[in-house]
């Protein structure tokens, strides 16, 4: 078995660089692109959104196939695009369902990834692809090991495939309702009791993929754990505790050491490696002046993230001496750099704290994939409170560039970053417990006088998070010992 060349077919509702709202579509790029690598003959398959026409590959030579799915009386046409430019990739096409603005929030959101799910498994036969393990990622493909389980597996073709469901973040779960489900995926009464897939009124698409697939695991060994409590596992923690526990792990991300590397980025003002830190001044001296900060060599704070409540900005608006925290850190001697989209109250405050600070601050209400390599290029240190975090990217992004991570430890948070120690200068960053304001402002003031008072310190918590690794190359490897273990049991 260990000389078999293993095949794949690793299915995402998202893939970078073809479309992407979260670090799902960063795990779902880069991941498979390393089992291949290891010798894996992997295969990825994704929605064809229509943000993806003509932008990648051209369209007209890219068509593969086309055939009908049945949605019970539904029959629609899935048309199959294929490009290998970096991996062997295919696009599943239906307008109806996937020529839309946004990815996700639609009315019939259960449609169209029953949709998706079921024109997945059909297509293994219309590409003669007979993978030993689907790898399916968060609820938007939640009906692919249940359909497989439960309707496929009677064909030979099938029989033999077993599924992986990854949980990405356990608090999107695809709950929607009970005739809906049950009629898209033509399944009986039977379905929709508590021992199955009903959940909060309605059915789940995450707990179908958890029922039904022969292993589940996290993206870190923490948030393994974690979402088996009731603070963190939204509702599902007892079933992962006492039915499912067995078959449930948790590996830690990683990111492309290639793309995100210091010394060859080329969205960044100078390269750069560890031998010739000195030269990440230079990036934040560029960037204050190319974005309207005051040039001048103070702690500048990083923040690259969706603007919500999970990523703890609101520790921001909680209030010590009766002034915001975000007043209270930018009364230090700093500036604070933020690029993300979000929740509008949230938004509204950092245009408020942009006009307030001026020069101090830079408040970037978009995504943009070159202004965020610099911002890791250019930031001292960068900020990461969140409530949970299954794992995280940013801070592992962070620390390959030298950014000095402030986290709240909980789920991959904790598993990646340590806390600095003055005596034995081991750390990679600073890290708090408890959820408050108070204590993420004490962990920035921490940050700040070590960078203020004690430069060489500084610079070696800098050097401690440079010299660690989190590429794939070792996750990539756990992965494929976990199928191989599926194949054999």
């Amino acid at each position: 078995m260990e000389n078999k060349p293993l095949k794949c077919l690793f299915v995402a509702s998202e893939v970078a660089p073809y479309a992407k709202t979260g670090g799902l579509a960063d795990v779902a790029g880069a991941l498979p692109k390393q089992l291949k690598e290891n010798g894996l003959d992997v295969r990825v398959v994704m929605p064809y959104y229509h943000q993806i026409e003509n932008k990648f590959f051209d369209h007209a030579s890219h068509f593969l196939t086309s055939f009908n799915v049945r949605l019970n009386w539904r029959n629609q046409g899935a048309g199959i695009y294929y490009d290998d430019t970096i991996i062997p990739t295919y696009f599943i096409k239906n307008d109806a369902y996937f020529y839309r603005d946004e990815f996700y929030g639609h009315h019939d959101d259960y449609e169209r990834f029953a949709f998706f799910s079921k024109t997945v498994l059909d297509l293994l036969k219309h590409i003669d692809f007979q993978p030993d393990i689907i790898h399916c990622n968060d609820w938007q493909t939640g009906p692919i090991p249940l359909l497989l389980s439960e309707k496929y597996k009677y064909e030979p073709f099938y029989k033999d495939i077993k599924t992986v469901f990854t949980i990405h973040n356990m608090k999107y779960q695809g709950i929607f309702g009970k005739e809906q489900v049950l009629d898209v995926l033509e399944l009986s009464e039977h379905y929709a009791t508590s021992e199955t897939l009903e959940f909060h009124g309605g059915l789940s698409y995450m707990k179908a993929g958890l029922l039904y697939c022969d292993q589940i695991n996290t993206v870190s060994p923490t948030y393994a754990e974690e979402i088996k409590t009731w603070e963190y596992g939204c509702g599902l923690n007892q079933l992962l505790e006492k039915k499912l526990y067995g078959k449930l792990c948790g590996i830690l991300n990683g990111i492309d050491y290639d793309k995100y590397n210091p010394q060859t980025d080329p969205h960044i003002y100078k390269h750069y490696d560890i031998e010739h830190l000195e030269d990440r001044k230079v990036n934040k001296h560029a960037f204050q002046e190319e974005y309207g900060l005051e040039v001048k060599d103070c702690m500048m704070i990083g923040i690259i993230s969706r603007i919500t409540d999970q990523k703890g900005f609101d520790l921001l608006k909680q209030t010590l001496e009766g002034s915001w925290m975000m007043d209270k850190i930018m009364n230090m001697d700093v500036q604070f750099v933020l690029l993300g989209t979000g929740d509008e109250d949230y938004e509204n405050m950092f245009k408020h704290f942009s006009y307030k600070y001026g020069k101090r601050a830079g408040i970037f209400l978009t995504f943009n994939e070159s202004l965020a390599q610099k911002i890791y290029a250019a930031s001292d240190v960068f900020l990461m409170p969140s409530a949970f975090e299954p794992c995280g990217l940013g801070q592992l992004m962070a620390m390959r560039y030298g950014s000095v991570p402030i986290v709240r430890q909980t789920g991959g948070l904790k598993d990646t970053v340590i806390h600095y120690n003055e005596e034995t200068k081991e750390g990679t960053g600073f890290e708090f417990v408890d959820y408050s304001g108070y204590w993420l402002y004490r962990k920035i003031q921490e940050a700040y006088t070590l960078y203020m008072e004690k430069p060489e310190d500084f610079k070696q918590v800098q050097l401690n998070a440079m010299n660690t690794c989190f590429s794939w190359n070792h996750s990539a490897k756990v992965y494929e010992e976990m199928y191989r273990k599926l194949i054999e049991s």
